[in-house]
This record gives C-alpha cells, structure tokens and sequence, in this order.
C-alpha cells in the first residue's frame, strides 16, 4: 500500500486535464493578457470585451477564479472566456489552454476532431513544410538576410519557404493523411477550372505564417521570391507578372478584417505600455520587433477595422500610426484615423522620412526607429504644424486647416477632449475658439448619418440579451446566498438563523446546499459572491447586513403569504365556505401581525 504522500501524488496525476489546466492557469493573468484590467481591491475590472460601455462592469475574482460582467450577465471560467472572446468551442479552448497550461492531452482520433481544429493542424503542418523548404534554399535564406532579417528572427516568426511548383505542398499533405478539399478549405489549394483536381495556391514564395490572438496559424502571406517565378509565357499566352504578396482567402479560420499580423505576440507590451504601433505588411512588423519596438502590429490587406479597433481598446488607449501626407494612401489613413479617433482613442503620428518604408529605416539604424516612435505626436498637432510648415500664406494655412485637421477634431470622442484640440487649433491659427467649433459643429453634422450607421454596424454582433430583471424577493435571495459563499465562515450563526422557508423554490435549495458546504449553481453563486463583496466590502459590520436583508425577506416571504390568504379568502367567500373562511382569516390575521411587528 503507498504511503500517504505517494498516495496523494497518485490523485494529483489523476486529476483530469481540465482540473490541471485550471491549477496551472491564473484567471487575472490569462483575461489580463487579452484585456487591460484595473486593480479593484481583491478583484480586478475592465470594460468589458463582450458589448460596448464606457463605465466598466467586468469583473475578474482570483480568488474564485471567475470573471462577470454586470452590464451584459456574461460569465464563467477560464475556459468560458476563451470560447466566448474568440468564438469557438469548448475542445478548441481546451486545446489552446493546454498549449498555455503545459498540460498533455491524450492524442484524439483524426476522425474524431473538428473541422477547426483538423484545418489547424493542417495548416500547422504546412508551415512545417515551409520552415523545412525554407532552411534547404540558402539563397531565400540570404534574400532575408539582405533584406536586415536575423536568422533567429525568421525563425521565430516562423517564415518559410513554398516551392516552384503546382503539386509539392498538396502531394506532402497528402502524405500527412490530409485531403486537397480539407487544403482548399485551409485555403492553400485551388480547385481547376479545366481539369478535375487541386493545385497549390502558394508558388514561388517566401511564407509569413498569420497567427491568431492565441498563437495559431490560421492563414499565410506569401511574398513572391523573383528569381523561382515560374514562366508563364507561351506562344499564345503573354507573360504576366504576378501579385508581390498573396494572401489566405477568407476561410472558416481566417478573417483579415479580424486578424491582426502580430497581435499574439504584441498584446502583453501594448497593455504595458498602454500604445499600439500600427504598421502595414509583415516586413515592416517583423524588423520593428526585431529592432524592440515589440508593441507594434500590422493590418494585412486591409485597412484599419472597427473589429481590429475593438481587439485594440481592450488592451490601450492610444494608437501610433504613420503615413506620408502627399502619399496615394492618404485617404485611407485618414478614414481609419476618424475611426480610431471615434471609438475612443488618441492617436499619434510617427514621421519618417519620405521614400522610405520602417522595414528599410530599421535595416540601417534600428535605434532611430526607436526615437521615431518615441517622438510621435497627437495626430492634431502633427497635422498643424505639416500644414504650417507647408502653406504659402495665413489664408493658405487656415482652408488647409478646415481640408485636414476639422474632421479628425470632430471625430474625437468627449467634449473634454474635443474641446482640448479646438483651444489648440484655434491658439495656432490665431483665430476666436467659436469659429473653430462652428466648423467642427459643421463636420459632425455634415458626417453625422455616416458615423452613427458605422457605430451601430460596429457594435451590433456583440450585443448580448438583456438579462431578466429580479423581483425584490429574488434580489434579496441572492444577496444572502452571496453572503453565504463570500463570508459563510465568519457568519454562520446569522446566517443559519435565516429559515428556508423564506426562500422561493428556486433558490431555496442553492441557499442551504451553500450552507453545508455542498457546490451548487458553480458560476452562479460565485457570481453572488463577487456581487455582495463589490456592494458590501466598505461596510463595518457584516453581521448587521445580513440581519438586515433576513428581516427584509422574511417581510417579503409574509407579504406574499398574505396575498396568497386574501386570495384563498375570496375563493372560499364565493364558495359559502364560512368554516374555512374563518380559518383562513385568522391564519391571515396572525401572519398580518408578525408582518406589522417586522415593519416597526
């Protein structure tokens, strides 16, 4: 027979791994990691990532290793988060919680799995393949390296290499036991138009894996690598010169207007530092790693959406973007500026000379990138002096001031804020502050049916149902029951002195089951809990709270005895049954005078 020690070791490996993931894991930690969350006493707060507020109602307990949110009812554990915050299911939440636990998992059965999570492996797959390619052609591998990549970098992000070919990545799924409709379904096979069969969508190309929030491959970028483009001429059909960069079709994992290039390994330096650095393409994200500015993300055939916007707010308050004023682009900067400006944050802009992208800035001094992304400044006064430095003229500079810097003005979110830029502007045109908010007035107006159709657009799939509201009776329950989770101990005696009979059915049993210790309703009375200790943490005496709520109760348990009786009195009225009537009017009178003696 095994000692005690050997014995109790036995049932800590025999715990399941849902139960190992959860020891290993800390709630404030992984939610911490996704949102930015605020110390409150022993709990923290956010706004919560599930519907739209300003005031936050999210809450995270440590020590009950929950999280709630009061404004939307949503709630649960760590794996409730994970499956509501990126849309999947439990097996995929417990997979990417193992992955972050360290826990082993017994090996499914292909036939087994998901669709999600058999399209994962397949693509995780591939970007072995490519990894392997990547590290035989010593010329890509040089290509990279001229390009200011460090080895260590490339295999870190996990670039890869696709060969020249039609079949090679499908003919090495296949040999993994993958099919070419589950390739076209990942994304990396291409069904014929003239003949039956599958071929690669990737060709010749240098291989950015696209990670989700939690570090999977769910799609790729692929750069064309010039010297193994195939020939596509012939004698009939002119040579055409193929897209520089190809990326992952839609598919059911991969969504650009979701997904953020480098966001998985970006988001705990953007929470720390309260600031996202926006780029476009892979390169640029990359060297801007490589050179230390590890808050940085890029968009990825895109432009800025309310969605990367939403997964950007829950970690930061500011966004540093850049982008040349005489550029073709420019319109498009200043339609995600606005919208960034709309849901709340305050933007800067990094300069950097023209002609030159931060790829090719880093490659020759990473230290002034840096100090670039050090010296950004809020889009307003950016803007202001780029226009001062540039216009002929006070006339010039004041109708290029209305073109430019109004609208961003006017798409700043709070009066307090708005007013800030409009002292600003005004100072710096040296002009009354009315005529400045006369022209932002203008803009909101004129831009008005847009914005609101946008933020309506933008918060609509994340509403949730609107929780039933609670009679008195149901609210004074569950704050006894939340008494009797957070402070059962300290308690017992008042709380013991609560009948059950005061209880409503439903709510009876969860009341004496959390008495003796028993787990009931799991979330739900944690949830409690979390609620009484938020309303009642400031309170000197306990004791007296939970007297208090008993006596209102129990009045509330008479009441309705009451008008149960007057009922049951009419009934027995309209019968003729004198007998029973007196009965039940003394029984009426009896519980009349116990009420009145609560209510003095």
């Amino acid at each position: 027979m095994p000692s005690l020690p050997e014995f109790a070791s036995f049932k800590l490996n025999m715990s399941s791994p849902i139960e190992q993931i959860k020891e290993k894991i800390d709630i404030a930690e992984l939610v911490g990691s996704y949102i930015q969350l605020q110390k409150a006493g022993t709990n923290f707060k956010a706004l919560c990532p599930f519907h739209s507020e300003r005031t936050p109602s999210f809450y995270v307990t440590p020590a009950r290793q929950i999280w709630h949110c009061f404004g939307c009812n949503l709630g649960g554990d760590i794996f409730r988060f994970i499956m509501n915050l990126e849309n999947i299911e439990f097996p995929e939440a417990l997979r990417i919680l193992a992955e972050k636990a360290g826990v082993q998992l017994r090996r499914e059965d292909p036939k087994l799995k998901s669709e999600r999570t058999r399209l994962l492996d397949l693509l995780e797959e591939a970007a072995r393949f490519y990894e392997k390619n990547l590290v035989e052609r010593k010329d890509v591998g040089a290509y990279l390296k001229e390009r200011g990549l460090t080895g260590e970098t490339a295999k870190s992000f996990r670039l890869g290499y696709t060969p020249n070919d039609w079949q090679g990545t499908i003919s090495y799924l296949k040999q993994k036991g993958y099919k070419p409709d589950e390739m076209e379904k990942a994304g990396l096979a291409v069904k014929s138009e003239k003949e039956a069969g599958f071929y690669n969508r990737f060709r010749a190309r240098i291989m950015f894996p696209l990670f989700d929030a939690s570090g999977r491959i769910v799609g790729f970028s692929g750069r064309i690598f010039d010297k193994d483009v195939l020939p596509q001429a012939s004698s009939q059909t002119p040579a055409v010169d193929p897209a520089k960069y190809i990326n992952t079709p839609q598919t059911v994992l991969y969504d650009k207007s979701r997904l953020l290039y480098g966001f998985d390994r970006a988001k705990t330096e953007i929470r720390k530092q309260n600031a996202a650095v926006i780029l476009e393409g892979q390169m640029d994200l990359i060297m801007s790693h490589q050179a230390g500015a590890l808050n940085a993300v890029a968009v990825s055939g895109t432009a800025l959406t309310p969605f990367h916007l939403k997964n950007l707010r829950r970690l930061c308050g500011a966004l540093i973007m850049s982008f040349d004023m005489d550029s073709a682009g420019f319109e498009a900067t200043v339609k995600s500026v606005n919208l960034a400006l709309g849901a709340g944050f305050e933007i800067k802009i990094a300069a950097f000379p023209q002609a030159k992208d931060p790829a090719d800035l880093i490659k020759e001094n990473p230290a002034v990138w840096r100090e670039i992304l050090a010296g950004a400044k809020p889009v307003v006064l950016f803007l202001l002096e780029r226009i001062g430095a540039r216009s002929e003229n006070a006339l010039a500079l004041k109708k290029e001031a209305k073109r430019l810097v109004i609208p961003f003005i006017a798409a700043v979110a709070g009066d307090l804020d708005r007013a800030h830029w409009v002292g600003e502007t005004a100072s710096f045109l040296k002009v009354p502050e009315e005529i400045i908010w006369s022209e932002v007035k203008n803009e909101i107006k004129n831009a008005k049916n847009g914005k609101i159709a946008g933020g309506a657009a933008q918060n609509q799939s994340f509403q949730d149902k609107p929780f039933q509201s609670k009679t008195r009776r149901g609210l004074l329950e569950e704050r006894l029951i939340g008494f009797a989770v957070w402070k059962g101990e300290e308690l017992r005696p008042t709380l013991e002195a609560c009948s059950l009979n005061w209880f409503s059915p439903e709510r009876r049993h969860i009341f004496e089951s959390v008495l003796v210790g028993r787990a009931a309703e799991e979330h739900y009375v944690k949830k409690l809990a979390l609620e009484a200790e938020l309303i009642y943490s400031g309170h000197d005496d306990f004791a007296s709270e939970v007297r208090h709520l008993a006596k209102e109760l129990q009045k509330e348990h008479l009441r309705a005895k009451l008008e149960g009786l007057s009922g049951e009195m009419q009934e027995c009225e309209r019968a003729g049954d004198k007998d029973s009537l007196h009965q039940k009017f003394e029984e009426f009178r009896s519980v009349s005078a116990e009420f009145n003696t609560l209510s003095i």
